[in-house]
């Protein structure tokens, strides 16, 4: 069953080693309670124990690391709060600081562990226990203990949590997958808004303390004093009383980041073929799950990126905007949908890259990156954040919906196969650049920008009749359909030789390129439908796919480890296509994978044929396998040889390994 982490966990996959360094750092942020109410500590925490489970981590190391985190964690909360002592005036009124006060004054040290289960209550726990006066040896003692069982449970249940999702998502069907990533970011996009609705306020009063702290303190003072230039620019950057401080610092920091993962993803592309073999494995794949309610909610829903509906929006929403009186607001977002515009064009013409040949509409741009993804972001995520900011919509709902739009907005890319899947990834970087631009920009304008008194009689009918005009737009001026390429199979007129020279490929992999058992057989002269229905006859059933009641009865088979009837099998590609036809042998321990790779001159179909257990490795051979299809086949055989293959394949990682010679049979036309 193929891993799950390209698909949810990608960023600490990749991170290999460091990974646990990231992962201690967010137990770290989560104790201090400073950076806690913001920090996502846990989350992280857990993610990592799904890691764990996955294979890319060891459960004990990643437990120390989180640990030791948590520990340093709770004496940065202790040592701030002995050095600021009264001076934390700020924090007097905030509910979860008065909840940890209680927690310890009734519960004594052990509310250093029981506050590491209640997320950033931890820090103030910390903090609450030095300003109770407890003793430094308790503290220690205690903090210590905490932090070893926070680590054990919650690496735990990231565990548990991995393990259920390994199960599942090898055989989401269609868009569910999709609409499971959009339901998890928007969760995680919920949790941590407020975390930072509740946290802000006793991180803002902080600040504040903070700063008259450092300002009374004399190697302050004298570094002030000895560098009056650089501390009057430090004390600028860093104030957070007006928009050209502390807030555009962090937009500066933040559009740094965002071209910096830019130029990853374009790297990315550009040097390592492994991107590109990805993006044609998700495009046909989803090709292979197209059905007419699906392409017709897609492609309803795409049109929210395409050029008139977009432009009528954008000038709909600049409108309303600038006669509302927001001003700074219209010119910011303009800004933002105009720049991220001239930015997709400008790489869209430096990158070149030709659309897939099986999308659904018929579009003649470039495909790098996605003009639809980026202004997924650019406009109506701006739109969202914007109208936040000038109080007409609370912050929650901003984050989920502008997330939301534009997640759906660029999946309905991949669906449709009018993208691939870097193009969309890349495209969202761009347009998060030019959001970041113009409500910087927006920022800096509000205060010299002359006011102008509100009209919003006049604004309101202007914002509905654009959004009547875009609506009328993206209902009536679709795209002109492609027409769908009939498969160009390739012509073998020596078969054995394209085997044995490579140009018919034998590597079998998962969604994220991991090798499976590779093509063990390869027939020639019966198609796969005249193959299906002999060894129909020899007790091997054809695999459904991906439901409801198949994946249900896959997970089944997963967690009892019996063969279940009607149970779906996982994806698996070759030559970057999904199967054309999978069946289960008789025993339920052996899966057989079909593709069509070709034809012979005189038209004969080409089959490639993979062997893969289907279940524990100690019940399954791939010579004895291999040996039960060759018997039920029949026909003429020819063995060629075929280097040596391993890799592993479960869900524990267990390794497989694939020798002798590949067995080429030519077979009867019906």
């Amino acid at each position: 069953m193929h891993s799950i982490v390209s698909h949810l966990l990608p960023t600490l996959e990749s991170l290999g080693i460091w990974a646990y360094w990231i992962i201690g750092c967010a137990s770290l942020l989560e104790g201090w309670w400073l950076t806690g109410v913001i920090v996502p500590g846990t989350l992280i925490v857990d993610a990592g124990g799904s890691l764990v489970r996955l294979g890319q981590l060891d459960f004990f190391d990643l437990a120390w690391f989180v640990a030791i985190g948590a520990v340093l964690g709770g004496e940065a909360s202790w040592h701030s709060a002995r050095w600021l002592g009264s001076r934390l005036t700020g924090l007097s009124r905030n509910r979860t600081f008065q909840r940890a006060q209680e927690l310890v004054r009734r519960r004594g040290a052990l509310a250093l562990v029981i506050g590491h289960f209640l997320g950033p209550v931890t820090g103030f726990a910390a903090m609450a226990a030095a300003l109770s006066g407890m003793a430094r040896r308790t503290f220690v003692i205690w903090n210590i203990l905490g932090a070893m069982i926070y680590a054990l449970v919650h690496v735990a249940m990231g565990y548990a949590a991995g393990d259920i999702l390994a199960r599942i998502t090898p055989y989401l069907p269609r868009l569910v997958l999709p609409l499971g990533l959009l339901a998890l970011v928007t969760a995680v996009t919920w949790i941590i808004t407020r975390q930072i609705r509740r946290g802000g306020p006793a991180l803002l009063g902080f600040m504040t303390d903070l700063r008259q702290r450092l300002s009374a303190w004399p190697p302050t003072r004298h570094l002030a004093a000895r560098f009056p230039r650089l501390a009057r620019v430090l004390a600028r950057r860093l104030d957070p009383g007006h928009g050209g401080g502390l807030l555009a610092t962090a937009l500066a920091v933040l559009l740094i980041y965002l071209t910096g993962l830019f130029i990853d993803g374009a790297l990315d592309l550009a040097l390592f073929p492994e991107t590109a073999a990805l993006d044609h494995r998700v495009s046909n794949l989803a090709q292979a799950y197209w059905s007419p309610v699906g392409l017709a909610l897609a492609g309803a829903l795409t049109q929210l990126g395409h050029v008139p509906v977009s432009t009528t929006v954008t000038l709909a929403a600049i409108a309303g905007l600038w006669l509302w009186g927001r001003r700074a607001a219209a010119l910011g977002f303009a800004v933002s949908v105009l720049g991220d515009a001239l930015t997709v064009t400008l790489l869209k013409l430096a990158f070149g890259r030709a659309r897939p040949e099986i999308g659904y509409f018929l579009e003649t741009s470039n495909s790098f990156p996605s003009g639809h993804a980026a202004i997924s972001v650019a406009l109506y995520a701006s739109l969202f954040l914007v109208l936040w900011r000038e109080r007409l919509i609370g912050p929650t709902f901003a984050i989920v919906a502008g997330v939301g739009t534009a997640l759906t907005l660029g999946l309905t890319r991949v669906y449709l196969v009018e993208h691939y899947l870097s193009d969309v990834l890349n495209g969202w970087l761009v347009g998060a650049i030019w959001m970041v631009i113009g409500f910087g920009l927006a920022e800096a304008l509000r205060g010299p920008l002359p006011s102008r008194r509100p009209l919003p009689l006049l604004a309101l009918p202007v914002v509905l009749a654009g959004l009547a005009g875009a609506i009328w737009l993206g209902a009536s001026h679709q795209p002109p359909l492609r027409d769908q390429p009939a498969r160009a199979d390739t012509s073998y007129a020596d078969l054995a030789g394209a085997i044995t020279d490579g140009r018919l490929p034998l590597q079998v992999v998962t969604l994220d390129g991991a090798d499976l058992p590779p093509v063990s057989v390869v027939s020639e002269g019966a198609p796969a439908a005249a193959l299906a229905a002999i060894l129909q006859r020899h007790g091997w059933t054809e695999v459904p796919r991906p439901g409801l009641q198949s994946v249900v009865a896959a997970l089944r088979q997963d967690i009892g480890g019996r063969p279940r009837a009607g149970a779906t099998a996982a994806f698996a590609f070759h030559a970057a296509r999904p199967a054309d036809l999978t069946l289960r042998s008789a025993d339920g321990h052996s899966l057989l994978r079909i593709w069509q790779a070709g034809r012979t001159p005189t038209g004969a179909p080409v089959l490639a044929l993979a062997l893969a257990p289907d279940g524990p490795l100690e019940t399954w051979t791939p010579e004895a396998a291999q040996n039960a299809l060759l018997l039920a086949l029949g026909g003429r055989d020819q063995l060629l040889p075929r280097p040596d293959a391993r890799g592993t394949t479960d869900l524990f990682g267990t390794r497989w390994q694939v020798s002798g010679p590949l067995h080429l049979l030519r077979l009867p036309a019906t």
